[in-house]
């Protein structure tokens, strides 16, 4: 009797063994399957970027990217919002039934956030007549 006990318990411990490895893999399929869904997204994004940019201003918006990661970030989020993420695949279909976008975001824009992030104020430099160089608004308000 004692060894059918035995068995009985060694049973329903395979069983919780089993049980508690289901659910460990269920869960690693779940993460991976986030994940996965994760990279589609960023290509997606980055497809549309590529296709509303210039290919100056993706080229030098990547090259802030491998320099300065924050500030790449900072143009991102002002680039990519919430929408553009949840209505992705819309934008997409959107794209590729017109065949592209008519305007398209110049290099101008980026630098124009890059130095809006970096805090980078634009001066412009006017000659007096005198030789004298000064800021452009300190000139207007003379």
């Amino acid at each position: 009797m004692n060894e059918d006990n035995n068995d009985s318990e060694q049973h329903e411990l395979e069983k919780l063994r089993l049980k508690k490895m289901k659910a460990l893999m269920d869960a690693q399929k779940r993460q991976q399957t986030t994940q996965e869904r994760v990279v589609s997204i960023t290509d997606k994004v980055l497809y549309v970027l590529r296709v509303v940019l210039t290919p100056d201003a993706f080229s030098y918006f990547e090259k802030i990217r491998s320099s300065e990661p924050m500030v790449y970030q900072a143009i991102y989020s002002e680039l990519v919002s919430p929408d553009v993420i949840q209505n992705i695949d819309y934008l997409i279909a959107i794209i590729n039934r017109q065949g592209g976008v008519p305007r398209k975001i110049p290099i101008d824009a980026i630098v124009y956030l890059e130095r809006k992030v970096k805090g980078v104020k634009s001066k412009i430099q006017v000659k007096k007549g005198d030789g004298e160089m000064m800021d452009l608004s300190s000139f207007l308000t003379k």
